[in-house]
């Protein structure tokens, strides 16, 4: 189990309005060492925060005399700090979890060893966000934090590796800062940004007259970093002869300086980092072998801001407020839409990069509310109509009127190719081959409003036709369309293409935890439509 930060000093709220079950979680964390305070009073619960607000607070979601989400709005809102915990006799993942801005849910009755784990997570990501700017609860990402609590009291050597601007030299300074170097200095050296001919210099020092301006002798970074830390940051960028020079001194803990001919004794735990491949540079001869094992015996990767998008969010509101306690400025809002496109982009520099933006948003666009539309082209382009419309280029119009015809002739025939397969779909299996073959029109207007259903009835057409078990029914006074599907009792209610979309829309979120982007992509639309569908069709309780 990893060494977490102290317990000591970390207040805790609980807000329970069972009195059994609050005084088991407080027990339990008294005894692990924590302040507790509690209370089964929402009205309590926001006056303790405001007289002293606490490091984290558990909040029952079956609390009678409040709304419970409210009570959390409010508690984030004015406290954003301070972490919550929610408990809930659901057996499932509680909806307010996916929607509020909580750290974690526990079901009750409260388990001890699990109550504190997630406690000690907790403790984690906020000793980890308050020291070293490292904000995230990917699973990844956590497991990352772990392995330098875990790897740092040890001295042994570590390898980072991971996209540039994933947090890899915050990482180094955790592991500086968890071991017994941490009162010694703390150097960071970025190999690709020193010249070929400097470098070696800079690392291991020069002795006077060594080379052309070596007026005097000069201290390396290693000599500076003595009992510290040393990271070489871009370890992949170092010339094969400076490899060869780096790898005595893990072996032997001395090096020589440039033009001397002494050795020198040196005390430094090293960190290499990397964004590139380094095995596949010992294929290409550029990497030493010998060095890369010397290197890598602990290795830690840190994922890509792409691989844990529903972190960007969380990470949004941190830069909002840390730019805004270094300009004074008051913090903009950003709409769904514009987090959803900020969520779905690909990061190509990560969180460096998702800073700088909402920097430079903060900045130049002078709202309250920055929406999708303030965002780069990179990010997000508005749609465009007509864009599958033909472009004049001295054409005759009636050749162009004909290919106009023929793409929309073709898009329709397309969409209702593809309709079957993702009607299916959407609703949990089977095999187009299962939807009718044809559609009819009903032979009265009362069948057309669902009160005589000819699939239910067996009826017929009016040419005498007996008809499906399974029709779609088109009213043509509203356009809507009703559906019977046979051996689902659950979905005769459907009577409109709304419905259809509803509840294909409520079903992939189900599938899929209420996670907004994953079900968007398996119905095929974008983020910003389900969005926007969720709130027209009223299912935020499901995402």
């Amino acid at each position: 189990m990893p060494t977490s930060p102290g317990v000591e000093e970390r207040t805790i709220l609980v807000v329970d309005g069972e009195t059994d079950s609050r005084r088991h979680a407080v027990r339990i964390l008294r005894d692990a060492g924590y302040d507790v305070r509690e209370t089964g009073v929402a009205a309590e619960a926001l006056s303790e925060m405001r007289k002293d607000p606490p490091d984290a607070v558990l909040v029952d979601l079956a609390l009678n005399d409040s709304d419970p989400e409210r009570l959390i709005r409010t508690m984030s809102g004015k406290h954003p700090d301070t972490d919550i915990i929610l408990t809930t006799r659901q057996r499932q993942p509680p909806r307010q979890y996916r929607l509020l801005d909580v750290g974690d849910y526990i079901e009750k009755p409260v388990d001890a060893e699990e109550l504190l784990t997630k406690m000690r997570m907790l403790d984690i990501r906020r000793e980890f966000h308050q020291r070293f700017q490292l904000v995230g609860r990917d699973e990844r990402f956590i497991a990352a934090m772990e392995s330098v609590l875990q790897v740092a009291p040890t001295g042994i050597q570590v390898l980072l590796t991971g996209e540039s601007g994933t947090g890899k030299e915050g990482f180094s300074r955790a592991i500086h800062h968890y071991s017994d170097r941490r009162d010694g200095p703390f150097i960071p050296i970025n190999c690709g940004a020193i010249a070929e001919g400097v470098l070696e210099s800079e690392l291991f020092g020069h002795e006077r007259g060594a080379f052309t301006d070596a007026k005097g002798q000069r201290k390396g970074y290693f000599e500076q970093a003595d009992g510290g830390t040393l990271l070489l940051d871009e370890i992949g960028e170092m010339p094969r002869g400076t490899q060869v020079k780096l790898l005595r001194v893990l072996e032997q803990q001395e090096f020589i300086r440039v033009g001397g001919s002494t050795p020198v004794k040196t005390d430094v735990r090293l960190i290499a980092s990397t964004n590139r491949d380094l095995a596949g540079e010992i294929r290409d001869g550029t990497f030493r072998q010998d060095l890369y094992y010397r290197l890598n015996a602990v290795h830690i990767h840190l994922p890509a801001l792409r691989e844990r998008r529903e972190d960007i969010p969380r990470l949004i509101s941190h830069f909002i407020r840390e730019a805004g306690e270094k300009r004074g400025a008051s913090l903009p809002v950003f709409t769904e839409e514009a987090l959803a496109a900020l969520t779905d982009y690909a990061w190509p520099g990560n969180i460096r990069e998702l800073r700088n933006l909402v920097e430079r948003l903060m900045v130049t666009s002078g709202k309250s509310r920055i929406d999708a539309d303030d965002l780069p082209d990179s990010i997000y382009t508005p749609p465009v109509s007509n864009r599958a419309l033909p472009v004049p280029q001295n054409r005759n119009p009636e050749d162009m009127d004909r290919e106009m015809f023929y793409k929309i002739l073709w898009q329709i025939l397309t969409a209702i190719q593809e309709l079957p397969s993702k009607i299916v779909t959407a609703f949990g299996g089977g095999h187009p081959g299962q939807l009718p073959e044809r559609f009819e029109l009903p032979p009265s207007a009362e069948a057309a409003q669902g009160l005589v259903p000819p699939a239910a009835e067996g009826g017929q057409n009016q040419g005498g036709q007996r008809l499906g078990p399974s029709v779609v029914e088109q009213d043509q006074g509203t356009e809507s369309l009703a559906v019977a599907v046979p051996g689902d009792d659950d979905l005769d209610r459907l009577r409109t293409m709304g419905d259809w979309e509803r509840e294909a829309i409520r079903r992939a979120l189900e599938r899929n935890g209420g996670h907004r982007g994953r079900a968007a992509r398996e119905l095929g639309i974008s983020e910003r439509s389900i969005y926007r569908k969720i709130r027209d069709y009223g299912l935020d309780d499901y995402a």
